[in-house]
């Protein structure tokens, strides 16, 4: 009971710090409805040019630069043909989609890069207003129609598309997972979605890392409990962040073997599976090491 309980609570830890890290993840994409810079609008100059040394022109109240209909920013992402854009066509998409529902969303506060746990919070006044006038726009049929985006994105490998497919569930419907786990078409959707997840977590995704580490550790209709996957994907994200920001990272130190979390996962393995696992981590960590490494440079033998 003791092991139970105490994996259970470092579980909680693994869930909380999966949001943040995917937020880290995915700050670096394309940007998704940003608020338009205010453009500042001055006097005309004067004739003589030597009376604009006298001092500062007066500016005058910003105006704000309008902004672009939903639907063209769309179709000018969707016309790259870059699955990238896609998945940026998705989130656009999707942050309207939840504005519309909700009257606010959440956000990753840029401020809040660089420290342990990034900080998620809400939209400012000026925030609802921009996505109140944008989201206005859009149509029942674009809601629906960015499934199709997130799913060429997670079919390409873009980062977080395939954790958007896991999350987002069957055509948009995670409770199809329960409710209809024999339809064919669902069955379809599960293979496709577990196979792009296994395939980003083999090159050594982060954000996919984490967040099947934490699916294998509670469990869900997606995910069956698995103690030695979710080893398997712990040791490989420990590796990989000590890996990039040295012996004394958070979630470096969470998921080394000696650590509580790790010690009471392999309680119930054997040497055997213990084994499999930490040769597994290495090939992942490597193929992270590999991606990050500087085109053209050779591995040291």
């Amino acid at each position: 009971m003791r092991t139970v309980r105490n994996t259970l609570g470092l579980a909680a830890v693994v869930a909380i710090t999966a949001g943040t890290l995917f937020a880290l993840m995915t700050r670096d994409q394309p940007p998704v409805a940003p608020m338009p810079a205010p453009v500042v609008v001055r006097p005309a100059a004067p004739g003589l040019q030597w009376l604009q040394a006298t001092g500062p022109a007066p500016a005058r109240a910003p105006v704000a630069a309008p902004i672009v209909p939903l639907a063209d920013q769309v179709d000018r992402l969707l016309a790259t043909r870059d699955p990238v854009k896609a998945y940026a066509a998705y989130r656009l998409l999707d942050n309207c989609a939840s504005f519309n529902r909700d009257g606010d969303r959440i956000v990753f506060d840029e401020d809040g890069v660089g420290v342990a746990v990034p900080v998620m919070r809400a939209l400012s006044a000026a925030e609802k207003t921009h996505d109140a006038a944008l989201c206005a726009g859009m149509t029942e049929r674009m809601r629906q129609s960015r499934l199709d985006y997130l799913a060429i994105a997670a079919q390409a490998g873009v980062p977080g598309a395939a954790v958007a497919m896991a999350t987002e569930g069957p055509f948009g419907d995670r409770t199809a997972l329960e409710t209809r786990p024999a339809d064919p078409l669902v069955q379809q959707w599960k293979a496709t979605v577990t196979a792009q997840l296994a395939r980003a977590a083999g090159e050594g995704d982060l954000g996919v890392l984490h967040y099947l580490t934490g699916m294998r550790l509670g469990g869900d209709a997606l995910f069956a409990k698995d103690a030695a996957e979710a080893y398997r994907y712990g040791l490989a994200l420990g590796m990989i962040q000590r890996d990039m920001h040295g012996a004394d990272d958070v979630l470096g130190m969470l998921y080394r073997a000696d650590s509580v979390l790790m010690r009471e996962l392999a309680t119930d393995l054997s040497e055997a599976q213990r084994a499999t696992a930490v040769a597994d981590a290495g090939r992942i960590a490597e193929a992270n090491r590999a991606k990050r490494r500087p085109a053209g440079e050779v591995q040291e033998p």
